[in-house]
């Protein structure tokens, strides 16, 4: 009796030991807990760190899962005590693009080490392991994509860690002594535990979809694996992060989050416009850059699509920079970009795999120039720009001449039969700083003819306090060099905040350009807002006397809604007229009669107390137009400056004001010809009032008209 009855102990404690050892928890993301469901255990609730205090759930891989950003999200906690020394972490994740740096999917604690499960900016798969400090990668020879369904898992167990992809092991390595067999593990999920940080940002978390989390403790054996299904993700970003942002344009084009630069390569083709860009989708810095890509039938409504073009190790390693998009000889568009290779700036090409052009094939003979000439002193130069003249392919690329103590800008051209081998001829046109303020390196060249003329256009970088610029020469192309008509630059606005246009012909063959308007804020305010840059509303050009004239494309009038007319009446300077309140998106049209007044024009974004505003705004004795932002806003991290323009205006001469403003862009048109952009970061959605005010005497309001204007919808595709 007492054998059986000790036998039946001993049955017992091996059962208990059993189920102690099985123990399992997994994460499902079906609500905002964060709350573990367990077997042989007590839950476990994870801490959230992120931009907002709320977790993003979307549609998972079942159900619900947890959207990441790339740079602020990821999840924390504690695990129990592993009695068997052994640990298997699995999870379902899906990545929207590859991170700045190598980042985890995830990452645990072993006694004085931490193990994790990373991917590299390229999308190798990796085993991290950091001890004392530093961190060791061992690569696999896995390399993933973005966009599908991946299950990575994590194994510790008798002295050694194993990664595995689907199902898969594909790296193996010993786990180091200074690993425990047991004790309490501390958990990462969504991030590897090695810190690093471009300025205040992080560059070790991962972009996409986190589902179906579990850790086990089973000993001797693989927990049974529930591999992805072939489903494709929806990595598009919710609506709801942005929901709240008042200060997020809502008929520009921007992408759906993080950070994005220069336009290049619009294109209309096959009955769809095309835009291309700079776009870091994994954080909120110029790193990582893809050619994003957006399409649409109407120059209002885009949609993202994936991007086109992604670094690559060796010659595009280290970004995909500007370029710009020409059709060949049989109709068909090429790409040609500047290429960050692992021996410096190169150009290289690609072409489309379909006529919708979402899918390239980079030239198997890439680069196509591997890098400037080496009779010039600087080593960096970008942004090629390629044009037909005569039978023969030009290419203009961006540099700066530092020879002899002299630096200038300048544009490199190249020549070609067959847009595949380029001959370097001599500078195209070379700027004199000292006279025409055209500053030492030029960027995102343009170089077309519009009304039988060439438009030279380059983009000034800052140098010594010096903001950058976008300005321009009209010319002639002689004996394969810019002959300028006057020696003087203009500039493109009269008062800067736009850059790097890129330009086509639309359906009715308009000249159609759409650019960059920078934010300029801080790093600080840029990650509480989760987005950065966007692209101007689309713009009909006309050359007229040497000079670009500027008018919103008519495409814009679709937006209109709710109409209402202002009356005509004359405003003196005890007597402001209201334009607008309550409107975030807002287009205004005016016709205004200077009189006697010394100043006129618009307060942008006032609130009730007055305590923010920005002030928009002709000096008609200094011939100026003056955007004053001094009092734009309360917030901590954004630029409040004075910015002025040369302009003459004329008392008595009926002048035009059109203004587009949505959320935190205004883009402004003079007389359907001169043109200024701004941005305005209020700290309150009720700073919206909009009034025409003067100093000094009297403006008259001759025609006034407001609309309403509706969001463009613009959609991403994945």
């Amino acid at each position: 009796m007492k054998i059986k009855i000790a036998l039946n102990l001993l049955l017992v404690a091996l059962m208990l030991s059993s189920l102690a050892a099985n123990a399992q928890q997994t994460w499902h993301f079906e609500n905002e807990s964060l709350q573990s469901s367990e077997k042989g255990g007590k839950p476990i609730k994870l801490t959230l760190t992120g931009r907002i205090n709320r977790p993003e759930l979307v549609k998972g891989l079942q159900g619900k899962g947890l959207r990441t950003d790339g740079y602020s999200v990821w999840l924390s906690g504690k695990l129990p005590a592993s009695k068997s020394g052994e640990r298997f972490l699995d999870g379902h994740f899906a990545l929207e693009t590859f991170p700045t740096d190598t980042a985890g999917f995830f990452a645990i604690q072993r006694g004085q080490l931490w193990i994790s499960a990373c991917v590299d900016r390229f999308g190798q798969l990796m085993i991290g392991v950091q001890n004392d400090g530093g961190t060791k990668y061992y690569s696999s020879a896995r390399k993933v994509k973005p966009f599908q369904w991946l299950h990575i898992g994590l194994r510790a167990y008798h002295r050694k860690v194993e990664l595995l992809l689907n199902g898969q092991i594909v790296k193996s390595i010993p786990l180091p002594e200074q690993a425990s067999q047991s004790g309490a593990d501390s958990l990462l999920i969504g991030r590897d535990h090695r810190e690093k940080k471009i300025g205040i940002l992080p560059v070790t978390a991962i972009n996409g979809l986190i589902d179906e989390v579990s850790v086990a403790d089973v000993p001797g054996r693989m927990p049974n694996l529930k591999l992805p299904s072939q489903r494709t993700p929806i990595l598009a970003v919710s609506p709801d992060r942005f929901k709240n942002d008042f200060t997020r344009p809502r008929y520009h084009l921007l992408p759906a989050a993080n950070w994005t630069n220069e336009t290049h390569g619009l294109i209309f083709y096959q009955g769809l416009y095309h835009v291309f860009n700079q776009k870091n989708g994994a954080n909120l810095f110029l790193g990582q850059i893809n050619w994003g890509h957006y399409t649409s039938p109407d120059l209002l409504s885009w949609t993202e699509q994936r991007p086109v073009l992604t670094p690559e190790p060796g010659y595009d390693e280290n970004g995909i920079w500007s370029g710009c998009i020409v059709k060949d000889d049989r109709g068909k568009p090429v790409i040609f970009y500047s290429a960050g290779g692992a021996n410096g700036i190169n150009v290289s090409a690609a072409m489309p795999m379909d006529d919708r052009l979402l899918q390239w094939q980079k030239f198997a003979g890439n680069p196509v120039i591997k890098a400037n000439p080496k009779e010039f002193a600087r080593n960096d130069f970008h942004d090629p720009i390629v044009w037909k003249e005569n039978g023969a392919w030009y290419m203009g690329v961006g540099f700066g001449l530092k020879e002899n103590g002299l630096e200038a800008g300048t544009i490199l051209l190249y020549k070609s039969v067959d847009l595949k081998k380029w001959q370097y001829l001599h500078p195209l046109f070379t700027g004199d700083p000292a006279n025409d303020d055209s500053g030492v390196f030029w960027e995102m060249p343009l170089f077309m003819k519009i009304d039988g003329k060439y438009v030279l256009l380059v983009n000034k970088v800052p140098v010594r306090g010096k903001p950058a610029v976008a300005m321009y020469w009209t010319g002639n192309f002689v004996d394969e060099k810019f002959v300028p008509d006057a020696p003087q630059p203009k500039r493109l606005e009269v008062i800067n905040r736009l850059l790097s246009p890129s330009v086509a012909l639309d359906a009715a063959g308009r000249i159609t350009a759409i650019a960059i308007i920078p934010d300029e804020t801080s790093a600080r305010e840029t990650y509480n807002r989760g987005w950065t840059h966007l692209y101007s509303i689309p713009r009909v050009w006309n050359l007229e006397k040497g000079k670009i004239m500027q008018r919103p494309h008519p495409a814009l009038v679709k937006l209109r809604g709710a109409r209402t007319e202002l009356a005509a009446r004359q405003v003196n300077p005890s007597n402001d007229m209201l334009i607008s309140k309550g409107q975030q998106q807002v287009e205004i049209e005016l016709e205004l009669t200077p009189g006697s007044a010394q100043q006129f024009g618009l307060v942008i974004g006032k609130n009730t107390s007055g305590s923010e505003l920005t002030r928009i705004y002709f000096d008609v004795e200094k011939e100026q137009l003056v955007i004053d932002q001094t009092k734009s806003s309360l917030r901590k991290y954004v630029p409040l400056l004075v910015r002025t323009g040369k302009y003459h205006v004329t008392p008595g001469k009926l002048l035009s004001l059109r203004l587009f403003i949505d959320g935190s862009v205004i883009e402004g048109f003079i007389n359907d010809q001169d043109a200024f952009t701004t941005r305005l970061f209020p700290s309150s959605s009720d700073s919206n009032q909009v009034e025409l005010y003067t100093n000094g005497g009297t403006v008259g309001l001759t025609r006034g008209v407001t609309w309403q204007l509706k969001s463009s919808n613009n959609k991403t595709a994945f």
